[in-house]
Parts: C-alpha cells; sequence; structure tokens
C-alpha cells in the first residue's frame, strides 16, 4: 500500500492542469475587478453546489463498505450541517444584495448542472476510490481558495464579518477534510487500479468546479 504522503502527491499531481485559483474569475476576485453584480450572480451559482454537497456526502457514506473511509464522509457530514453551512452562504449572498429567495430561484447555467451533476453521479454510482477522490479534488484546494476569496472581500469590497464566515469556516475545515480524504483513500485505493480510479476521480472533481466558473465567466462576459 502507497502511504499517505505518496498518495496525497499525486492526487494533488491529478488536479493541477485545474487549479482553482489560476481560474480567470478567481483571478479577477483577487484582483478586485470583478463587480458587486458578478459577485451576486457567483452567490447564486455556486449555492447549487453549496445545497447539494450534503447529499454527496450521505449518498456515498450509504455506499463504502470501509468503516473508516464511511466514518470519514460522515464526520465530514456532521461538520456540513451541524454548522449551517447552507445558511453560511445565503449571508455572504446578502451581503451582496441577494436575498435567499433570489439564491434558490435562480436557474443554474448549464456547466452549473453539470458540475452538481458529475458530483452526485460519481456519489451515487462510481467506485469508493473514484468518488472520495472527486471530493478531494474540491476539498483539497478550499483553504487556498478560502483565504483568498477573504482577502479579497475584505480588501476590494467592504464585506468582512458574518458574510464571510463561510469562507473562513471551509478555510480551516478543510484542511483537516482532505488529510481525511486522503487517509480514507489509503484504505480504498490499495492497488494500482485503485488508485488509478481515485486520480481520474480527483481530475473530474477539479473539472467540474472549474466548469462551474467557466459558466458564472460566460454568464458575465469574464474573459
Amino acid at each position: 500500500m502507497a502511504d499517505n504522503a505518496d498518495n496525497v502527491e499525486r492526487l494533488d499531481a491529478a488536479t493541477a492542469h485545474r487549479r482553482l485559483l489560476d481560474h480567470p474569475f478567481y483571478k479577477a476576485w483577487a484582483a478586485g475587478t470583478l463587480t458587486t453584480e458578478d459577485l451576486r450572480f457567483y452567490s447564486t451559482q455556486y449555492w447549487r453546489q453549496v445545497e447539494a454537497f450534503p447529499g454527496y456526502l450521505s449518498a456515498l457514506a450509504d455506499t463504502l463498505p470501509d468503516p473508516q473511509a464511511r466514518r470519514v464522509v460522515l464526520d465530514n457530514l456532521d461538520d456540513e450541517v451541524g454548522d449551517d453551512h447552507a445558511g453560511l452562504w445565503l449571508r455572504f449572498a446578502a451581503a451582496l444584495g441577494a436575498p435567499s429567495s433570489e439564491v434558490v430561484s435562480t436557474p443554474p447555467t448549464d456547466e452549473t448542472a453539470r458540475c452538481v451533476n458529475a458530483f452526485q453521479d460519481a456519489a451515487d454510482n462510481a467506485s469508493a476510490a473514484f468518488a472520495l477522490g472527486m471530493l478531494y479534488a474540491y476539498e483539497s484546494q478550499t483553504p487556498e481558495v478560502a483565504a483568498t476569496k477573504v482577502e479579497g472581500l475584505r480588501s476590494h469590497y467592504g464585506i468582512d464579518g458574518p458574510a464571510v464566515e463561510y469562507f473562513t469556516l471551509h478555510g480551516e475545515l478543510d484542511v483537516e477534510h482532505s488529510r481525511e480524504l486522503a487517509r480514507a483513500l489509503d484504505e480504498v485505493a490499495t492497488d494500482d487500479t485503485g488508485r488509478a480510479e481515485a486520480d481520474a476521480g480527483a481530475r473530474a472533481g477539479a473539472e467540474a468546479i472549474w466548469g462551474l466558473l467557466d459558466g458564472v465567466a460566460r454568464e458575465r462576459g469574464i474573459c
């Protein structure tokens, strides 16, 4: 069995071509060149991933044969629900002028729908290694992305306090979540086939989130 450090290095290499902070939308966020309306629209699209995420975890936990991996996913689910991450996201959107009614009723772009469908399909139907790899690709990038978002909101948009709590919380929690997911993959992806599936899942996860951002950038005319 490969050790945890080897798995992390391999999974990170699988997502390197889709490092989310390299996406034009997040680059514009960090530079302060997005408008409030750009961020407002983003809040309605990324909401779909926030809203659906507990469902991915619940569906995956139901199918995982390894008890340690299942515990990792269930602990992640407990954090999502117990800390009311959906409510924290709606608070962020409200700070941009988007009431919860607007957030939940705005139709997803095609790219947003594909992102959510990709994660849900993996949780429902893919191998455990592939599905865990998708989650790792998402959560391993979140801490750095969250820190950049908070800095941009504070520096360029005058948004702070409770409105950025979603990001500050994920900047802390997902450090541990990604470590635990890598440990779960130690137990699930124990041969070359499993590790290849985990890598493929990591690539798919990074691609799915990148695609969601592509849709936001397309709708808002951000090159």
